[in-house]
């Protein structure tokens, strides 16, 4: 598990040098693609090259700023209640990680602005095309390490929140084997301490009910079951290259069940992973499938066909006994 260090304070240079921040050397400049809350881009320290994000808020006031006592005071305890709980969720992802969560590495303050370090992932995000082309017995190792990887969040309580194919990066080895790498936890959150009304994060298209509920400030209670939801919609486009079907009259799958309308899960998917994908999208958290269970289930399918492929293996020939006036001939008609 690689260490998270966390630092707050001033930068170490006064002035701007450009294309550098602390001890990292930018080397392109920023973008905000995709990111609507930072800016990103790629660094290098020591010889090796990381990622580098810039949140965008909140911004330290500097002392050069001229502001009011009171007013500059509020700002600064604005950011270092923002810091601390940025650090409590770093930390307890840095403690989740299975080796295939790319967790923070360094959380610090460079003149206004607050800055996350993590290693650099080279894999790159797959269209549905692309995952419908592997071939199965990828798609369930696939299944099993999110499974794994977000079994580990949710038992040290962490919400990733951003669930969705943008952020698993998915590479093809040279083997021909897939491995797979989770980013972004930007709108991730501790379970006791959820976001509220307009701070909540997530992609539509993979929100859970309750999230919504939560985003329009209904009474609702944010917990690792998001995870679960967004990764059921995840294992329907991994298993057939689809989202789950719905009415017209909806735009997102959350709509869909909040409304208890039918939700259609592809037939092109075998059944026993249709009936774990129809847990993992329930409306209620309470009736919803955990991460734990989820991957208890695909553990007892790969079970359920290792026993059912050694079966068919090993089974003996069956001799069919004829009626008395049949004519059959056995080992012992031959010299």
């Amino acid at each position: 598990m690689g260490e998270l260090s966390i630092s707050l304070s001033k930068g170490q240079d006064d002035k701007f040098i450009p294309y550098n921040i602390g001890n990292y050397l930018l080397t392109r400049p920023m973008t905000s693609n995709k990111s609507g809350f930072s800016k990103w881009g790629f660094c290098t320290k020591g010889g090796k090259e990381y990622f580098i994000k810039e949140f965008l808020n909140p911004v330290y006031p500097l002392d050069s700023i001229k502001l009011e006592p009171d007013v500059r005071q509020r700002k600064i305890d604005q950011c270092v209640e923002w810091f601390n709980a940025k650090k409590n969720i770093y930390f307890s992802i840095a403690a989740s990680q299975a080796g295939n969560l790319v967790p923070p590495l360094e959380l610090f303050r460079y003149d206004s602005h607050f800055y996350l370090v993590t290693d650099k992932v080279s894999e790159t995000p797959m269209d549905t095309h692309e995952l419908s082309s592997i071939d199965m017995d990828n798609k369930f190792i696939l299944m099993k390490v999110l499974a794994n990887s977000f079994t580990k969040l949710a038992e040290n309580h962490v919400v990733h929140a951003d669930v969705k194919l943008d952020n698993l990066m998915i590479k093809q080895t040279n083997g021909c084997f897939f491995t797979i790498k989770v980013i972004d936890f930007d709108a991730s959150y501790l379970e006791d301490d959820p976001p509220v009304g307009e701070e909540i994060q997530g992609d539509f298209v993979y929100l859970a009910p309750e999230t919504f509920l939560a985003m329009i400030e209904e009474p609702a209670v944010l917990t690792s079951k998001v995870d679960v939801f967004a990764m059921g919609i995840v294992f329907h486009q991994l298993l057939c290259g689809e989202l789950p079907g719905f009415d017209d009259e909806y735009d997102y799958v959350y709509e869909a069940v909040l409304n208890d309308a039918e939700l259609r899960i592809s037939e092109n998917i075998p059944e026993e992973f249709r009936a774990l994908i129809a847990d993992m999208l329930r409306k209620e958290p309470a009736d919803r499938f955990s991460m734990k269970q989820v991957l208890s289930a695909l553990k007892s399918i790969e079970a359920s066909k290792r026993a059912s492929d050694q079966k068919s293996v090993h089974a003996a020939p069956v001799a069919v006994i004829p009626d008395k006036d049949s004519r059959w001939i056995t080992s012992d008609d031959f010299d």
